[in-house]
């Protein structure tokens, strides 16, 4: 399989750093608005979204009607939701024993921003029925 590539623009990429700023010691979390490239995706939009789980400090869970608003407003468009983000506070930016257990959407992309404080790093990955989480190569773009 050849290497697939999350194409993400500086100010998205901020976006994502500044939530898990914002929200630790909390995990952050939102979505990934996007379209398919040629060589994987490109990331349009940023959807911060509540952490509405029971123990956001260890887990996070998206609100599920920000999820179904998006899935409404893209209805019939090319873009879609490509995945989400969340923040692993005082971890790393790599798939939890948790992400592993909770992920279920194949093809669906994980961005994974780890720290403390405001000094986080970011990493993607991509879930798949076949092999669990697969590395993905981000290409950082204004």
């Amino acid at each position: 399989m050849t290497a697939r590539v999350l194409h993400l623009s500086d100010e998205l990429a901020a976006a994502v750093l500044q939530a898990a700023a914002r929200a630790y010691p909390n995990e952050a979390c939102g979505l990934i608005e996007g379209i398919d490239a040629k060589d994987g995706w490109r990331a349009l939009l940023i959807h911060e979204a509540a952490n509405v789980a029971a123990d956001p400090a260890r887990h996070f869970l998206i609100d599920p009607e920000v999820q179904f608003a998006l899935l409404r407003k893209l209805r019939g468009s090319e873009k879609r939701i490509i995945g989400c983000f969340h923040s692993h506070p005082n971890g790393r930016a790599e798939p939890s024993a948790t992400d592993r257990a909770n992920a279920y959407e194949s093809d669906f992309l994980y961005l994974i921003a780890a720290g403390a404080d405001d000094l986080f790093t970011l990493k993607a990955f991509l879930f798949t029925d076949e092999a669990a989480f697969l590395p993905v190569t981000v290409s950082w773009q204004d």
